[in-house]
């Protein structure tokens, strides 16, 4: 298996191959429009039909290799994810959204655009689509304004409440078995990465 990088990263070099309302952002059809506050955490899914014929997404068990190739010859490929921590403009609350490849090499190309630059410095608008166009998703930016220093601590109270690593935590091999109606698969080998949630790079008044 190729070598995978998983935690925080930066823009260029990823695999791109909770109370109130939820702390995870759901895209709604339309525009979505967002303020990026910090780095990609990357990790990695698996989308199964688990033994009871239900269609289901887990994180990929990356310290068990044995068992993600296992998923793998099954027909059911690692693909790579990034969690961002965001500003949702519907709402002005801070969440955490969980994006694929389209959305996160379409933020890429921003960051990497002289004209733009650091995406925390703007917001941006995701288009979803209707069910079945393609592509289903596109990002548009926004003219660059700094952040009110009015959400500083409303973000600093989230980031310290957030926990990002058991969102991305590998999934067990006890639970991808159960899940999968398999018998249990050797233990894991190692835990799972730390990422370094401390670095920010927001851009307020």
């Amino acid at each position: 298996m190729s070598n995978m990088v998983f935690g925080e990263v930066d823009w260029n070099s990823a695999d791109s191959g909770s109370g109130g309302k939820s702390d995870f952002m759901r895209l709604e059809e339309g525009e979505n429009t967002v303020r990026i506050m910090g780095n990609p955490v990357q990790f990695y899914i698996h989308w199964i039909v688990g033994a009871d014929g239900k269609k289901g997404k887990i994180n990929s068990p990356v310290n068990n290799p044995e068992l993600v190739s296992r998923l793998e010859d099954s027909g059911f490929k690692r693909q790579a994810r990034w969690l961002i921590k965001i500003l949702d403009r519907s709402d002005d609350s801070f969440r955490l959204l969980e994006v694929g490849p389209q959305i996160y090499n379409a933020i890429k190309a921003l960051y990497n655009n002289k004209r733009w630059g650091k995406v925390t410095q703007y917001d941006v608008t995701v288009l979803r689509g209707s069910p079945g166009q393609q592509p289903l998703y596109s990002v548009q930016p926004n003219p660059k304004e700094s952040l009110s220093s009015d959400f500083k601590a409303k973000f600093m109270e989230f980031n310290d409440r957030i926990n990002v690593e058991r969102a991305i935590s590998p999934s067990t091999a006890e639970a991808v078995c159960e899940k999968m109606g398999w018998s249990t698969s050797a233990p894991e080998t190692s835990e799972s990465p730390a990422s370094d949630d401390n670095d920010f790079d927001f851009d307020f008044e």
